[in-house]
């Protein structure tokens, strides 16, 4: 019950913090900007059309639609997430984020998907570059609850406690555009590893 818990806790957390939280600023991979969709940009279907994707770069095509899955996932719009999410996905892939900043927003759509083999191939891609990158970490976490590896869940929180002040010194990209994402994380990873 206890990565049961530790789940509910970080969804609550999401949905409380609402998705600003998980935009991404300019980086190195690809410069993907924390802009939300522009106004028109409708729901499943014919919303869509309303914003012509094709007349701009992959990368700021990633950010409206990542942000348009983040937005209807913490809504709880499940019918909007269903026609966005391929889209996000689809686009993601032809950027292919090498950095563990862009590889954390990957994991993320893959989790909304439930797909999180895919989700922690995306970590373990961003680990082998920062080990203790906090927010891979995290999700990292969320990934196996999800698959319910419960001991990849205590190993990837326990580490991500063991390193959770020293990274917060750290200038890690992302790290500045994600901050209420550590405590949510730091909290998730407590109450999964007091419930043994």
């Amino acid at each position: 019950m206890a990565w049961w818990v530790a789940g509910g806790l970080l969804v609550v957390t999401l949905v409380a913090l609402g998705y600003p939280v998980l935009t991404r600023g300019s980086g190195p991979a690809g410069g993907m900007g924390g802009s939300a969709p522009p106004p028109g940009m409708g729901g499943s279907g014919g919303g869509a059309s309303a914003v012509d994707l094709t007349t701009m770069s992959l990368e700021q095509q990633g950010t409206i639609l990542f942000n348009r899955v983040m937005t209807s996932s913490t809504n709880g719009d499940v019918a909007d997430v269903e026609f966005f999410l391929p889209k996000a996905l689809i686009i993601y892939e032809q950027i292919n984020p090498t950095d563990p900043d862009g590889l954390y927003h990957f994991a993320l759509l893959h989790m909304v998907g439930g797909d999180y083999d895919a989700a922690l191939e995306k970590v373990e891609e961003g680990l082998a570059q920062i080990p203790d990158y906090l927010l891979l970490l995290g999700v990292g976490a969320e990934a196996a609850i999800g698959k319910g590896d419960t001991e990849a869940a205590r190993e990837f929180y326990t580490r991500l406690l063991s390193v959770y002040d020293t990274e917060l010194g750290m200038s890690r990209v992302g790290y500045d555009h994600h901050q209420p994402m550590f405590p949510a994380y730091r909290a998730a990873a407590e109450s999964f590893l007091a419930g043994g």
